[in-house]
């Protein structure tokens, strides 16, 4: 029987109660899978592997749901991309596949939010900051669409902010430094960053946003995977989904259809197929299980166009025991410390690169190192040196310069002073000792053997990584002066490390209006993709010196097709 059903609003629900901050996984890390790692491998040509199967062929619909706006997808893009239709007066329903919002990321990027003219931001250059993005992605993406977030995050970033304070919750760019472009050992820096806290443990982004758009009209369907569009040649007419007693509803967009699916980090039959270079250096154990190309392969089936550089965002930030690479891990940790930039060596005992770069170079040099893996190493300042390290975005653990809050899990409330960021910063450290990943010795051979790596080569090693620190000058790979500081005093410590995927980066064509692309560049009409599932905007590696980036390109994005989709102009006034 084909049931109909057309959404009404409702009053918006008032109240919004007080909930802690966002949490761990809803900011820069990824929630954990329990799938078994797989192996490296030699890469494969992309598509040796049946990841696309073939379109499924569906023809008993039991009910068909309509309304203005389909949102496939309820996490960031979609919450963002169904509160701004909503608030617009659109009717909207968000399809779901888990039984709750997916993860809400809690990092923004942004140029010239009003949180960073207050606080006198420096360093945020559009013309700078775009010709940065390029370079790292080596052009191998539409100029077009990372403009559009330099012109518009400002809007964006601006009502998530005014949205989150509303709801009781605490907003705050991550600023007080600005690019070094006088030292050419340095990397620059963007303070792009904004972040989100709540104040108790049971609220946070995710959970606002939902109740927000509950609150205005918006329909879930949890539960509810989608399986693929209805079309006529570029015509998007509707999305399939099943739900999960096994029936099969159409959901047809009066005004537009958006998908918003994430990436698929969580399918390792992709991942193998089409990132085996990434694969090899990183855990696909810290993906978000739930993220497995659904989007894309139901873009594919259509006819649209994938980026052709498969790439993924990897963090430095998986610890391995002392007898695992990371091939064979079993028990990895999340060691957050990841990405200080310490002294770190390859297995072999031997220092093979410049420590001091963004999150997912050192993963890559590993891959040509023996376990594709490496070793970080400390000593008992390591506390103090984490504060002269000077890092930004989510891998500070201290408040930054302008006194906004570090990130998770070494958050602490606004105004704790050092010693007590420091004394839980001990508890988490004893932590990772205690689960037998982090190594603790009173020479450097005693270290060298528990991690087991030539000692002698090692020695040698620490011995003149040291005597080049103290001399003030990296004449091996030219790291930073502030970041080359020696490691003198006992205990030492050491933790092996690879790499952990956050999400895959590399998605549909689009155009400026986020509608997806043949490989003609023909776009579909009725469909809009946004988030991870769109593409044409990174390529190799993820510039996360411009903090908080792929989150405010995801707000822009949601904010763009709002107005498309309510029949408003589409670019803003330029500032």
């Amino acid at each position: 029987m084909n049931k109909k059903v057309d959404l009404s609003r409702r009053n918006f629900m008032k109240g919004a109660a007080l909930a802690t901050g966002a949490g761990i996984l809803a900011g820069c890390a990824p929630k954990t899978s329990t799938q078994a790692p797989a192996a490296p491998q030699a890469p494969v040509a992309a598509g040796a592997l049946d990841w696309l199967g073939t379109e499924p062929e569906i023809k008993d619909i039991a009910e068909t749901v309509e309304s203005d706006v389909i949102v496939i997808g309820a996490g960031t893009g979609g919450a963002y991309v169904a509160a701004s239709c909503l608030e617009k007066g659109l009717k909207v329903v968000l399809l779901e596949k888990n039984d709750k919002p997916s993860t809400v990321r809690n990092d923004w990027g942004a140029i010239g939010s009003k949180w960073q003219i207050e606080g006198g931001a420096k360093g945020l250059d559009k013309a700078t900051i775009l010709h940065y993005h390029a370079m790292y992605c080596a052009n191998r993406i539409d100029q077009r669409l990372p403009r559009i977030w330099a012109d518009e995050s400002a809007e964006a970033i601006d009502w998530i902010g005014d949205l989150i304070i509303s709801k009781g919750g605490m907003f705050d760019w991550e600023g007080g430094y600005e690019p070094d472009f006088e030292h050419t050992s340095s990397y620059p820096k963007f303070p792009t960053g904004h972040s989100a806290f709540w104040p108790g443990p049971d609220l946070s982004t995710a959970k606002m946003m939902k109740e927000y758009i509950e609150g205005m009209g918006g329909k879930y369907y949890f539960e509810t995977p989608f399986v693929k569009f209805e079309h006529e040649g570029k015509k998007v007419k509707a999305a399939i989904g099943k739900t999960k007693d096994g029936k099969y509803i159409r959901f047809v967009g009066k005004k537009g259809i958006v998908l918003a699916t994430g990436g698929y980090q969580g399918n390792v039959e992709m991942l193998k197929a089409l990132q085996p270079q990434d694969l090899m250096v990183m855990s696909p154990m810290a993906g978000q299980p739930s993220h497995t190309g659904d989007g894309h392969k139901a873009c594919l089936w259509m006819g649209a166009a994938f980026d052709e550089c498969h790439t993924s965002m990897i963090f430095d930030r998986w610890g391995l025991l002392p007898n695992e690479v990371t091939a064979t891990q079993t028990v990895p940790t999340l060691f957050w410390l990841g990405s200080q930039p310490w002294l770190k060596v390859n297995l072999l005992g031997e220092r093979f690169c410049n420590e001091s770069q963004p999150y997912d170079f050192i993963v890559h040099a590993a891959a040509r190192q023996p376990g594709k893996c490496y070793a970080a190493i400390m000593d008992s300042t390591w506390f103090q040196q984490v504060q002269e390290f000077q890092t930004v975005g989510c891998s500070r653990i201290f408040p930054f310069p302008n006194g906004s809050p570090n990130d998770q899990p070494f958050y602490v409330p606004p105004g704790t002073d050092l010693k007590a960021i420091e004394e839980n910063g001990k508890k988490i450290w004893q932590g990772y000792i205690d689960s037998g990943h982090l190594q603790q010795a009173d020479t450097p051979e005693e270290l060298a053997k528990k991690l087991n790596i030539p000692e002698a080569t090692f020695a040698a090693t620490f011995k003149r990584y040291n005597e080049l620190a103290k001399a003030g000058e990296d004449q091996d790979f030219f790291k930073d002066s502030y970041r080359f500081l020696p490691l003198e005093k006992p205990p030492y410590y050491g933790i092996r490390l690879t790499g952990m995927i956050l999400s895959t980066m590399d998605g549909i064509r689009i155009d400026t209006q986020m509608r997806p692309l043949d490989e003609e560049n023909v776009p579909f009409e009725g469909l809009h993709v946004i988030g991870d599932t769109s593409g044409s905007y990174f390529a190799h590696t993820y510039p996360n010196l411009f903090t908080g980036y792929a989150n405010g390109r995801t707000t822009v994005y949601a904010r763009r097709v709002a107005r498309i989709l309510a029949g408003e102009p589409v670019d803003l006034p330029k500032a």
